[in-house]
């Protein structure tokens, strides 16, 4: 039973990060090509916008990590 909680934490874990993968390893330099229009150049509030949704994104993946990491050591060292 125990072994059945950590296999799902784990893969919750996993898919957390990947539904996420696009807004988390987002680079500056991949926000401000994002927000290069090709008639009026840099768009300075779309790129702030993006930077902002990228910090929030890695942030929530961040506490995500960090709380399925607790329950996994949780479940092996205190559930016997």
């Amino acid at each position: 039973m125990n072994l059945v909680l950590i296999i799902g934490l784990v893969t919750s874990l996993i898919a957390s990060i990947l539904m996420a993968y696009g807004r988390i390893f987002r680079t500056k330099h991949t926000i401000e090509k994002e927000s290069n229009s090709h008639t009026e150049g840099l768009n300075k509030a779309e790129m702030t916008h993006r930077l902002i949704e990228t910090r929030i994104a890695q942030l929530g993946a961040g506490l995500l990590i960090l709380g399925f990491s607790i329950q996994i050591v949780a479940h092996i060292f205190f559930e016997r």
